[in-house]
């Protein structure tokens, strides 16, 4: 592996972030980290889901970066595509507790719906029972079967608030430091919101094409006066595989 920037040199590719940290430090919500890979020309799944995309490398990319966080947020709908396991591998836990954060970062899901699938990794893995966010719209019998597999958030009646469920986060569970790693749809709502401050970008060296597939980012466009700006923070290469991170400003 290569660091190109901000300055080069040759590293293993176990020691890429392995130093990473995240300011934990803001008042009313945490600080926020999407990490996503895509393909060259953008697509963000295949097959509606994104795991097949990045190699080995962006795997273990993406678990230095969740070793950096208090909690791991996803969408519901990328939850019942994809067996996601939010926790993190033993050296890496032996560094967050040696950092003073918890063994693993708590699995976070925010669901419309709730219908969830209880029986997946997700809901086994990790120190803490993970949170699951929705609205008030749910029922109270979809509520009581999610309570013995995880903490339950209504933050919002029609729609999840995303405001209310950040601060709720960071006051009530200690969540300080947060990476999201999509559904697309989630990261667009926060972006919209102004609530993410990195961006984590894996390219793989891959074209795929077609108009229907989704992009990191969906739901409506930002204003062409107050688009998100990004400060190019590092970037590295590995067997034609990029990984760029961004500083986000508006």
């Amino acid at each position: 592996m290569e660091r190109l920037y901000p300055d080069y040199c040759s590293m293993a590719p176990e020691e890429i972030y392995q130093d990473l940290t995240f300011p934990g430090d803001l008042l009313d919500r945490p600080y926020v980290a999407i990490n996503m890979v895509t393909t060259v020309d953008g697509k963000a799944t295949l097959g509606g889901k994104s795991y097949s995309i990045g190699s080995k490398a962006d795997h273990l990319v993406m678990r230095r970066i969740r070793a950096a966080a208090d909690g791991l947020m996803i969408g519901g709908e990328t939850l019942r595509r994809e067996n996601v396991n939010p926790s993190v591998p033993t050296d890496l836990q032996e560094r967050r507790i040696a950092r003073g954060l918890a063994p693993q970062p708590r699995g976070i899901v925010v669901t419309g719906t709730a219908g969830l699938p209880l029986t997946g990794t997700f809901f086994r893995t990790g120190a803490f029972p993970p949170i699951v966010v929705t609205t008030g719209r749910v029922s109270q019998e979809r509520i009581a079967a999610l309570e013995p597999h995880a903490r339950v958030l209504v933050a919002g009646e029609e729609r999840v608030d995303p405001h209310l469920m950040m601060r709720t986060l960071a006051d009530e569970y200690g969540i300080h430091r947060l990476v999201v790693e999509g559904g697309p749809t989630l990261n667009g709502v926060l972006l919209d919101e102004g609530m993410v401050d990195e961006l984590f970008w894996t390219v793989a060296p891959k074209l795929v094409g077609g108009p229907a597939l989704r992009t990191m980012i969906e739901g409506g466009a930002l204003p062409i006066d107050d688009l998100a700006r990004l400060q190019l923070l590092s970037l590295h290469h590995h067997e034609n595989e990029l990984y760029i991170r961004y500083r986000v400003a508006r």
